[in-house]
């Protein structure tokens, strides 16, 4: 059965709590928190709050990235949340965009992110762990200091803990972030859009690479993250959905000039024009210069939107992939106060009862 999950803002503590409450009462099956320093509070404290709100709602980073914190450091905190929360816990990683983005840089290079991918299992199974002196070439060497004796690798000494090993999930939306899921994570989730037949190409790309790595029937999760907005008036949906889409297609072609599976040649100009327009001061949001490079044509392929019937054949269309888990946000960044009611009320009370099997079979 697909799982649904939903995504949460982490402005406030009161609303963590709330959101936490509000997607375990609809039926969600987790929910997802960002990371990202400069725009919400502290991942690791607000998906705390959560665990210790929530009784069954899984819980996960969408996404963290490999720059801001050492492999350990993530992986210390994955595992700690794992044993508040009872095994509830995935770790969601990517090469980084808003968080590194409010700090200047651009995402991380697809080596560094392959190199942490590694090392971050390996702390999560309580290995050695070899020293890792990139990003710290300023610091000198331990062995300067004269101890007698001195680690010689590194390892998170309290681990394993009570709870199984916390599963690496990758944001991927091009075929090397792919690649490199299949081969070093524990599941991918696609960040392409709602489109069937690029998320097809997106379940091709990682079958193959998990056959040539000779994976071939070992457990991985393969989830998309996607637009919903459900609204009796479809132009009013796709108005607000359209800054969902763009991030989308932005991710699609922020760093390959090379052709996308799946997307045809008029398409990948859109999606260039939602990169170039795009807005990071607005990141996701509505009403913004990168939602108005969206055509109606567009946010109705690759996002889902409008009246809830609508919203439920999109989500059910997903679902027959076999993806293991949907993701998208109950909250929308850049509507107003009644818009986002109309859109929380038929998602929680229309949409999602007919998706969600949990929510479906009554057990809230």
């Amino acid at each position: 059965m697909t799982e649904i999950w939903t995504s949460a803002w982490n402005a406030r503590v009161e609303e963590i709590a709330q959101q936490a409450h509000q997607a375990e009462d609809a039926g969600f099956d987790g929910m997802f928190i960002t990371d990202s320093q400069n725009l919400w509070m502290e991942c690791w404290v607000a998906l705390t709050v959560a665990a210790t709100e929530t009784e069954r709602l899984k819980l996960g980073t969408a996404v963290t990235n490999p720059v801001t914190r050492h492999a350990a450091v993530t992986a210390d905190a994955a595992a700690s949340l794992q044993e508040v929360s009872k095994g509830r816990v995935l770790l969601g990683i990517g090469r980084g965009d808003s968080a590194l983005a409010y700090l200047g840089h651009a995402p991380a290079p697809l080596p560094r992110f392959a190199r942490y991918l590694q090392q971050l299992q390996g702390y999560l199974r309580g290995d050695d762990v070899p020293f890792d002196t990139d990003g710290f070439t300023d610091l000198p060497p331990l062995g300067t200091l004269g101890y007698e004796r001195v680690p010689r690798s590194s390892r998170i000494r309290w681990l394993p803990g009570t709870q199984p090993k916390v599963p690496v999930d990758v944001a991927g939306s091009g075929p090397k972030v792919v690649r490199l899921a299949a081969e070093l994570a524990d599941g991918v989730t696609f960040g392409v859009g709602a489109e069937s037949g690029r998320l097809r190409a997106m379940l091709d790309m990682v079958a193959k690479a998990r056959g040539e790595a000779g994976l071939v029937g070992t457990p991985f999760s393969r989830s998309a993250m996607v637009t919903v907005v459900p609204h009796p008036d479809a132009a009013v949906a796709r108005r607000l959905a359209a800054g969902g889409v763009a991030l989308a297609g932005r991710w699609s072609v922020m760093q390959s000039r090379k052709p996308i599976a799946g997307v045809d040649e008029q398409t990948r100009a859109q999606f260039d024009m939602a990169r170039t327009s795009y807005d990071m001061t607005r990141h996701g949001e509505t009403h913004s210069s990168h939602a108005a490079s969206m055509n109606d044509e567009l946010v109705d392929r690759f996002g889902i939107a409008g009246p809830p019937e609508h919203c439920i054949e999109r989500l059910r269309e997903l679902m027959s992939l076999g993806l293991h888990r949907i993701v998208f946000n109950t909250r929308i960044r850049g509507a107003t106060e009644e818009e986002q009611a109309d859109v929380t009320h038929l998602m929680l009370n229309e949409v999602l009862p007919n998706v969600s099997g949990r929510a479906r079979d009554g057990q809230r």
